[in-house]
């Protein structure tokens, strides 16, 4: 009998913590693809035209996902493309989304607002809701898709091309997407000097990206944030202005995506134990946070 108490206790307890929090499942197959920004503030963009036209981020993205989704479903993969801000009222964007499937989170950030994840309150950034988008689909993974810039003016040569990623669930999936940069694109196709990419974790509370990838590590889920091309490398602006060489890109993106959910099942995963006990990552250890007053979120540092 009381054993049979502590397992109804058990039960309830868990039953409890599953409702308030989805996470991740071993077994799950379902890859999340975000495409960075949105279409009113869409991030990083060229210089100047290349191949007659100015490159950005969203809507680089909203052309280019459909190849990364095919790559991964071609393995057999479940895949969803989803966007933070409102779908698009002009062609050929509107072809696109429709082509993709975008799902449209209708959440643009406001000034680059920051706000609070609905799971994890204590981690907060603009764009969150992609990370809670993830978090209550139990994905497999997620990947935001991103280019980067180092200023406002063109450069040559090589740039630091980077894969984000969060700290404890995420070495290996941006381990896949960095080797297979540098295997297929960088310096192969598109120069880069002859240096490679590297991994980052990002976690600390106000870094850029850091927000999303700690609520899915809070979650058990990893993420990784694909910055590996800057749009001011003149370099990497021609590479991707060409057809051929904006699809090799995004396939190269599919292909380390695959490579990584066929070997996600044998990976331990690691799930934040105490969502009350603050670290590094929680809102208020940057200075730049205690300045600031974000409704709904959890001050974990005092």
């Amino acid at each position: 009998m009381r054993f049979l108490c502590l397992l109804i206790c058990f039960s309830m307890t868990a039953l409890v913590a599953c409702s308030q929090m989805p996470s991740a499942s071993p077994s799950s197959q379902l890859v999340v693809l975000d495409i960075g920004h949105f279409l009113t503030s869409p991030g990083a963009c060229t210089p100047s035209a290349v191949g007659g036209r100015i490159i950005s981020e969203c809507d680089f993205w909203h052309q280019y996902a459909a190849v990364v989704k095919q790559e991964v479903q071609r393995a057999g993969f479940r895949c969803v493309v989803i966007n933070r801000g409102n779908p698009p009222t002009k062609e050929p964007l509107i072809s696109y989304a429709k082509k993709t499937d975008i799902t449209y989170l209708r959440h643009p950030d406001k000034g680059g607002e920051r706000y609070p994840s609905r799971y994890f309150p204590d981690r907060v950034a603009s764009g969150i809701v992609s990370a809670d988008y993830a978090i209550y689909n139990r994905a497999a993974c997620v990947v935001f898709l991103h280019h980067n810039s180092s200023s406002n003016s063109w450069t040559s040569g090589a740039s630091p091309s980077v894969i984000l990623c969060n700290k404890f669930n995420g070495n290996a999936l941006a381990e896949a997407l960095r080797s297979t940069m540098e295997n297929e694109i960088l310096n192969h196709g598109m120069p880069n000097a002859g240096q490679g990419c590297k991994t980052q974790v990002r976690c600390v509370d106000a870094d850029r990206a850091a927000g999303w990838l700690n609520a899915c590590d809070d979650a058990d889920i990893p993420a990784a944030v694909v910055e590996s091309a800057f749009l001011n490398n003149r370099a990497h602006a021609a590479f991707l202005a060409t057809e051929s060489g904006a699809r090799a890109y995004a396939r190269a993106v599919g292909r380390g995506i695959v490579r990584f959910m066929r070997i996600s099942p044998t990976i331990q995963r690691h799930v934040r134990a105490n969502p009350n006990t603050p670290d590094q990552g929680s809102f208020g250890y940057a200075k730049e946070s205690r300045q600031l007053h974000v409704p709904g979120a959890k001050l974990l540092i005092r």
